[in-house]
């Protein structure tokens, strides 16, 4: 059975005498490549950072180990090795001035924007399903989640949505 996602949901609120959004959204990722052996001409080897590598973004997840959204694994092959991966996750995106808040109600790393910037990304728990979360801007994360757990996790964001204000 394929997870097919309702229409975006967005939620405001008021929070110090100014207005609070976000939006979750199902975003369409298309291949996504593991690669690990060596760091690749141009991939982070700083942990928890990503870098746009000829139009794909290649994201840290270990010493050796990288996942890339938009290669392929014939791009990959001096790599120990390079697996297709596509379907192993499927991404939400949560954008707006409440994201940061929104993503805090269930995940326990500090999203403030001098602590997990823009480029960021971590394997972590959000409402204890195991995601990679990367920051693509300020106000916008991208979320990666098993396909599995993407109904369940599309519901508490839903629900933390109404928490943050009336819905819209």
């Amino acid at each position: 059975m394929v997870w097919r996602p309702r229409s975006s949901r967005r939620c405001s609120s008021t929070w110090r005498g100014r207005a609070v959004t976000a939006s979750v959204s199902e975003l369409e990722l298309g291949p996504q490549v593991d690669v690990r052996g060596d760091a690749p001409t141009g991939f982070p080897r700083s942990p928890n950072k990503t870098a746009l590598v000829g139009g794909r973004t290649a994201l840290w997840l270990g010493p050796d180990e990288w996942l890339v959204l938009g290669g392929v694994e014939s791009d990959f092959r001096g790599a120990l090795a390079a697996v297709d991966v596509s379907a192993n996750r499927i991404a939400l995106k949560v954008t707006g001035r409440g994201a940061v808040d929104l993503l805090a109600q269930g995940c326990a790393l500090d999203l403030h924007e001098t602590r997990f910037q823009v480029g960021d990304c971590a394997q972590t728990l959000l409402a204890r399903v195991e995601v990679v979360l990367h920051r693509t801007a300020l106000d916008t994360f991208t979320v990666l989640v098993r396909p599995s757990f993407g109904p369940y996790l599309r519901a508490w964001l839903a629900d933390a949505l109404l928490g943050l204000g009336s819905q819209t």
